[in-house]
């Protein structure tokens, strides 16, 4: 009987090898070149869109109070290229009763930031007559804020009662009134390099970051521009009509190279005295 024979298998050879192990190196290298600049791509992408976030925070908190001011009621205390210091609305309410005499209204609907500390003043809508053309917002001193004193007109406890520095005489019973808070918005350096635009209260010394990170001021990370209601520039805070806000941010090539981003809006004060 004869033995059949197998065939012996065929391995791969040593040049094979070495081939497949360079195309696999190549098809692999090609891969991560790849991911790696859809990773660069990516992380691109995210630092404009924080640019973009930092400077339409930056802008809609200046624009909104901006808005509310009024340059000929003194709104306005100083102006510059980068700083901006002004009354800013922290508190609302309804006038419930008054108290001439005793310098007193009695709120009702009291909301947002409703405290003596840090207000250096009320503003209260003056209906002086029946028509509308005299009527104006005042502004008027603090002297306190309590939470009892003086009931609303339907015998109602108040939500507070506010004791003025002023002439109440044509305040009436249903009257809006804006707690108002002196604040210093400007380009600040958090001490470790990068730069926000902060507030602080006028009195006070220490800026809190409320947006950014910023472009430096070498940069323009803040541009504010003045104008009167002609449309010419002004550095006179009490002549202010408008103002053009311009801020940078970095969306950062590298640490030492930064690149920017620029967003600008234009916001007009409110026209009453």
């Amino acid at each position: 009987m004869k033995r059949q024979r197998r065939p012996r298998s065929r391995g791969f050879t040593i040049a094979e090898v070495l081939v497949a192990m360079v195309l696999t190196g190549i098809v692999v290298a090609g891969v991560l070149r790849a991911l790696t600049a859809q990773k660069r791509f990516y992380a691109r992408q995210a630092r404009i869109l924080d640019a973009r976030h930092a400077m339409r925070a930056s802008t809609t908190i200046l624009s909104s109070e901006v808005r509310d001011l009024s340059s000929l009621d003194g709104d306005l205390y100083s102006i510059g290229l980068d700083s901006i210091s002004l009354r800013s609305t922290v508190g609302f309410g309804v006038v419930c009763q008054t108290d001439v005499p005793g310098g007193r209204l009695a709120l009702t609907q009291v909301s947002g930031h409703f405290l003596l500390e840090g207000s250096d003043s009320l503003q209260v809508f003056v209906e002086s007559s029946v028509r509308d053309d005299d009527d104006a917002w005042a502004t008027l001193g603090i002297t306190g804020i309590a939470s009892s004193g003086l009931n609303c007109a339907s015998g109602a406890a108040p939500a507070r009662v506010v004791t003025i520095d002023g002439d109440l005489t044509n305040v009436w019973v249903g009257s809006p009134i804006r707690l108002l808070r002196p604040y210093v918005y400007r380009l600040f350096d958090s001490g470790d390099g990068y730069w926000w635009l902060g507030r602080r209260l006028r009195s006070a010394s220490d800026f809190v970051p409320v947006a950014g990170p910023l472009a430096p001021p070498s940069d323009q990370g803040l541009i504010l521009t003045y104008y009167k209601a002609d449309g010419d520039p002004t550095t006179d805070p009490n002549l202010v009509a408008r103002v053009q806000i311009t801020v940078r941010a970095p969306t950062y090539k590298s640490a030492s190279d930064p690149d920017y981003q620029t967003m600008n809006t234009s916001t007009y004060l409110r026209s009453d005295g």
